[in-house]
């Protein structure tokens, strides 16, 4: 399987791309688990694209903007002040960590609102 790529949809307004970050937390994975990888955001979904050699494809993901319920920050293990927390309207959760993560937050709550 290859890995996954990110391309914008025809009329697309890409905010970040490539930006480095963890992803902690997500429902396809029991438990918390450290997956690094790239951020991806657009006026119409959130992606993350995990990076390594093999595996990739499982533990990534993406979601639309409109399926968002709520966005708010938090630390991520052991205690540190970068994580970014996505919950969906279906109750699914997604944990991030970014750093200088504030302009994300701003972006994100803005545009689910």
């Amino acid at each position: 399987m290859a890995k996954p790529t990110f391309d914008p949809r025809p009329g697309e307004e890409l905010f970040a791309q490539k930006v480095g970050c963890d992803c902690w937390k997500m429902p396809q994975v029991v438990g918390k688990r450290q997956v690094s990888g790239k951020l991806y955001m657009t006026d119409q979904r959130v992606a993350f694209l995990a990076s390594g050699l093999m595996g990739t494809a499982s533990v990534s993901w993406e979601v639309e903007m409109k399926d968002i319920a709520s966005i708010r920050t938090c630390t991520t293990p052991p205690f540190f002040p970068f994580g970014v927390e996505l919950t969906m309207k279906d109750g699914k959760v997604y944990l991030l960590a970014i750093m200088k993560r504030d302009k994300y937050v701003t972006w994100l709550k803005e545009h689910i609102s």
